[in-house]
């Protein structure tokens, strides 16, 4: 049964895959066709140029299946976050096909399905890991970038410029992810969308409770009125205060997080060295089918206590 499964999610990805290629082909020869004949339709062209393309899958039907669904919704975001351009569709894919040559490699090497079984897992959960490292990566460069954009604000609105002109000054002169995100907004409200909605599309697109505070302080200030200067000053101060805690925390957590990583660390590092150096004596434990459930059930076990210290040392602010 299990082989009969894993041959439907091949013959699945891949034709998935040959229908997205032939679709990308297919836009790239129209794209190609209409740079030829030229942009002379005036205002039509200029209303593609400012659309976004929502689609997660370049296949209408598959299309319209992920637009149903929630998780394909939280993936789109989740993709966003981490600076990729690629659809739903296509990450759905490479786990497929991740998990797909975890689990045919695994059975040829080992030849036993509960072990394929076990990296088909691993491979599956493999490009979802590497994306998340990408996405706080990307979120904490926009962290560590956001003072800095408040600062540039506050200069702008002291030298007399109107705020949105502040919000053009950002999107024109910060770094990556910060000019990005920013320039967004000004698109935004120059297709005529409320500057409150502007900004809380930007407080929804990025994971940052810094953004939050600010968008927040923002949206109170233009309901209740104030100095906004002031406001973002502040703003810029506290968030200054929450990332010289957060370094007070990293510092008295140091301890902690080292010793979490070398308890994760040695039971498989000593695993490995048994395995090499005396290989008779550790095959016994992985040949033997109750050596083979052990070896699971402290692996899993050895998961459970990573995440519970790295819970624990994981202090939010």
């Amino acid at each position: 049964m299990i082989y009969v499964f894993v041959a439907i999610l091949l013959f699945a990805a891949v034709a998935t895959l040959v229908a997205a290629m032939a679709q990308r082909r297919k836009e790239h020869s129209d794209q190609a066709l209409r740079e030829r004949v030229g942009t002379t339709e005036g205002v039509a062209a200029g209303t593609i140029a400012l659309e976004r393309d929502t689609r997660m899958s370049t296949i209408p039907f598959l299309d319209g299946v992920l637009k149903k669904v929630a998780l394909a919704q939280r993936t789109e975001l989740f993709l966003y976050q981490a600076g990729m351009s690629m659809r739903v569709a296509t990450f759905v894919l490479i786990i497929a096909a991740s998990a797909m040559g975890a689990y045919l490699i695994s059975f040829a090497i080992f030849g036993k399905v509960l072990n394929a079984v076990f990296f088909l897992l691993v491979g599956g959960f493999l490009p979802i890991f590497f994306m998340s490292q990408k996405k706080n990566a990307r979120m904490k460069a926009f962290a560590e970038e956001f003072p800095d954009t408040l600062d540039l604000l506050v200069s702008a609105l002291r030298a007399g410029i109107s705020f949105s002109g502040a919000l053009q000054i950002v999107a024109d002169e910060s770094p990556e992810p910060v000019r990005s995100e920013f320039a967004i907004v000004v698109e935004e409200q120059a297709l005529g969308l409320d500057l409150r909605e502007a900004l809380g599309n930007m407080a929804n697109r990025v994971d940052s409770l810094d953004l939050k505070f600010f968008v927040t302080a923002v949206v109170l200030q233009r309901d209740t009125g104030g100095n906004l200067t002031e406001v973002l000053e502040n703003t810029g101060k506290l968030i200054r205060d929450r990332f010289r805690i957060l370094g007070d925390i990293m510092t008295f957590t140091a301890q902690g997080r080292l010793t979490g990583l070398i308890l994760t660390c040695l039971p498989a590092g000593l695993g490995m060295f048994m395995a090499l150096t005396a290989p008779d004596y550790f095959h016994k434990m992985w040949d033997h089918p109750n050596g083979r459930m052990i070896l699971g059930f402290a692996f899993i076990m050895q998961l459970l206590g990573g995440f519970a210290i790295r819970k624990i040392v994981d202090i939010k602010v």
